[in-house]
């Protein structure tokens, strides 16, 4: 399994060698230049994940070019809110304007810890540092669903379409901060598909269901496959079960020793009978997009087809 870099990625390989110096303790907090942090340590109380000042973050995120794609999204004076109250858990927030529910745009919480996790012995690997994603939210508040742009589930705003670009950046973070690899668990289908663009599932069954069902998205509809998925529509073609997503930990390898283990361990294509997984929707059933963008499940039998054809 080789996982694709993308054009972010490689720009902020560049970018993070040109930045190496940077005294990225730079804190509001502080009103000084930290340049001896020990990027190994523990979080502390005034930086983010023990290294980052906020002053820092504003100046790279403007550097790595965050600032000018949300001015294109209609986001021109962001501002950022640090929660580093929880010693093992930061949160970062990005607003618009003002410190604001109505206007925030960008929210990442983060831990530290290790992969493989020790509750996971039978992966026969040494565990390396982990930046832990345990949530992540990218909308636009400004924006509104339509017909064209409908709502996912659970989904209260428009993204901000920069998923690419926030992957690339948690990378460059993590590989700042010596770490091996970057993990999360989706809770959701869509979640999940948004992260198969960087990350693997652990297991060849997990990893060749979500290849199975990106396909699926590509034939279907990206829109069509997750409302099925919530609805329950969603079915295993062969033996026509149910499929629901179970959140799984999916992992981003950084170093070269997790980037060996996954290429030979997990699989690209087959599931576990050894055939490539494939799924459908629910004979009958479509996703009805209405003006507002919300959607709603529209189904008509075999019966009343057969009825109402001429």
């Amino acid at each position: 399994m080789r996982l694709r870099q993308t054009y972010y990625d490689h720009k902020f390989a560049r970018l993070a060698k040109k930045f190496r110096g940077y005294p990225r303790g730079r804190s509001s907090q502080k009103g000084k230049w930290d340049l001896f942090k020990d990027l190994n340590s523990g979080s502390s109380s005034e930086l983010f994940l023990g290294v980052y000042g906020d002053l820092a973050i504003m100046d790279l995120l403007g550097e790595f070019g965050l600032f000018e794609a949300l001015t294109d999204q209609g986001i021109s004076d962001p501002c950022l809110d640090l929660d580093l109250s929880d010693a093992y858990r930061h949160i970062l927030r990005l607003f618009d304007k003002a410190i604001s529910p109505e206007t925030l745009i960008a929210e990442l919480v983060f831990r530290r810890s290790r992969w493989p996790h020790s509750t996971s012995p039978e992966l026969d690997i040494e565990p390396y540092p982990c930046l832990h994603l345990e949530w992540i939210l990218l909308q636009n508040p400004y924006r509104r669903f339509d017909s064209r742009h409908p709502a996912l589930p659970q989904q209260d705003c428009p993204g901000l379409a920069l998923g690419d670009m926030t992957l690339s950046l948690i990378a460059a973070m993590a590989k700042n901060l010596r770490m091996g690899s970057v993990s999360t668990v989706p809770a959701s289908l869509h979640s999940a598909l948004f992260f198969l663009r960087s990350y693997s599932a652990v297991s060849s069954k997990t990893q060749a269901d979500l290849l199975a069902l990106k396909r699926a998205a590509k034939r279907f509809g990206r829109i069509e496959v997750v409302w099925a998925e919530e609805w329950g529509d969603l079915l295993v073609d062969d033996t026509h079960e149910i499929y629901k997503w179970e959140p799984s930990e999916l992992v981003q390898p950084l170093n070269e020793d997790l980037k060996a283990w996954f290429a030979e361990h997990v699989g690209e294509t087959t599931g576990h009978s050894g055939a490539p997984p494939r799924f459908v929707i629910r004979e009958g059933v479509r996703a009805e997009r209405r003006a507002d963008g919300s959607v709603i499940r529209e189904y008509q039998s075999a019966v009343a087809k057969t009825t109402t054809s001429p």
